[in-house]
């Protein structure tokens, strides 16, 4: 980072006690696929002590990294079918919720890679293996763990795997094997990124931004030697000139502020702002939804949409793309709230607003929200907004959490 920069401006914050949100904690067992103990904040989250696991939830933080790894790859073994078991865990661990629920998606990464190992699973068998949900916990963390696996075998023909993730049932469920292949190449190529960008450029227009986002998200993660990663010598921690070299600038920053600036808190418009400093152009816009993302960990989707309405012009833009959509699975009224936050934005920005939650919100719910959530807007311009958005779930999403 440059001299000056105000990245570092609002960090040494703890993280709060009773953030419990699906995503807000991947970090957690980051450290897990390389032995090593996660990095765990001053206030952990609680594990359960009843339920699905609970022998490991009382366990101290590093050993009970490993009692839930163990623990979930014993339970897809005994299986037999992880694309029918994972979902099945998906529903006991939201249940239990806690440690697990935060850290399963994370987790599930390594439980993938070693069920992969252990079964020899080969690209033609992928599909048959991936998890039938759009959770984005544990079912996305497994479905991107067998991807990952796969990483040295996908390097030499990146185009060859791409039939596999487009012949899946739903468009989250695609977007997550394209995101996984990021991961993929980045294992393939041994941590060179510029080498997995290249690769994800391979699988054209459509999915090179998602697969981008992959590999820049395992770069970030490598840098902490995470999650099984490898860092290559002299990696260059710095988003400001890592991200210059790319034309995916916000896939690049999206998740470096989640992986390198774990103790920065951003709860506020201003902290927001005060995080990207005088950046603009695609850096500022990128830097911005990347530091909206560490908002998820503070707030709930709806209180966060309600923070991006206090910023002005593209900016409220940047940041509604680093709220955590994926977080409302499967809650109806909560997706509605959502997107009734953007009545609140003047008529030079609201457009945006509905587009984008119409969009993100129609890829969760497999095409559904468009024809029973954007109705339900008050007033044609809102609902026409939506509907468009919603139609274009195809296009590449670029920092979907």
């Amino acid at each position: 980072m440059q001299a000056g920069s105000s990245h570092s401006s609002v960090r040494g914050f703890l993280l709060p006690v009773g953030v419990v949100l699906a995503a807000a904690c991947s970090l957690l067992l980051a450290q897990t696929g390389t032995g090593a103990p996660p990095v765990v904040p001053d206030a952990p989250i609680a594990g359960n002590t009843t339920g699905f696991l609970s022998e490991c939830g009382a366990l101290p933080d590093a050993r009970k990294a490993r009692c839930y790894v163990q623990g979930l790859l014993r339970t897809v073994e005994r299986s037999g079918d992880p694309a029918r078991a994972v979902p099945e865990i998906d529903a006991e661990v939201h249940d239990v919720g806690g440690y697990l629920e935060a850290a399963c998606h994370s987790l599930m990464h390594e439980v993938g890679r070693t069920w992969a190992k252990r079964h020899e699973l080969t690209l033609a068998e992928l599909y048959r293996y991936v998890p039938r949900s759009n959770d984005p916990g544990c079912s996305a963390g497994f479905g991107m763990g067998l991807a990952m696996y796969l990483g040295p075998e996908l390097v030499t023909d990146p185009r060859k795997v791409l039939p596999t993730c487009t012949a899946l049932e739903t468009r989250f469920r695609e977007y997550t094997c394209v995101h996984g292949l990021g991961h993929a190449f980045m294992r393939g190529f041994h941590g060179y990124v510029r080498d997995a960008v290249t690769a994800c450029n391979k699988l054209g227009l459509r999915n090179a931004p998602d697969c981008a986002q992959g590999a820049f998200h395992d770069y970030w993660i490598s840098l902490g030697g995470g999650d099984g990663t490898e860092q290559v010598a002299n990696a260059d921690p710095d988003p400001e000139s890592v991200c210059a070299e790319y034309t995916f600038k916000r896939p690049c920053w999206f998740r470096y502020f989640w992986e390198r600036e774990p103790d920065t808190r951003v709860s506020t418009a201003s902290e927001l702002l005060e995080q990207c400093g005088d950046f603009e152009g695609l850096e500022r816009a990128g830097c911005l939804s990347g530091t909206s993302l560490l908002v998820s960990r503070e707030r709930d989707p709806v209180d966060h949409a309600r923070v991006c309405t206090e910023v002005e012009g593209s900016d409220t833009y940047d940041c509604l793309r680093g709220i955590n959509v994926p977080a409302l699975e499967g809650r109806v009224f909560e997706q509605l709230r959502l997107i009734r936050t953007c009545d609140a934005l003047p008529s030079a920005t609201d457009a945006w607003c509905y587009r984008w939650f119409g969009r993100t919100l129609n890829v969760l719910t497999d095409g559904a929200f468009r024809t029973t959530g954007c109705p339900q807007l008050e007033g044609a311009s809102p609902q026409g907004h939506c509907a468009r958005g919603a139609a274009r779930t195809g296009l590449p999403l670029r920092t979907f959490s």
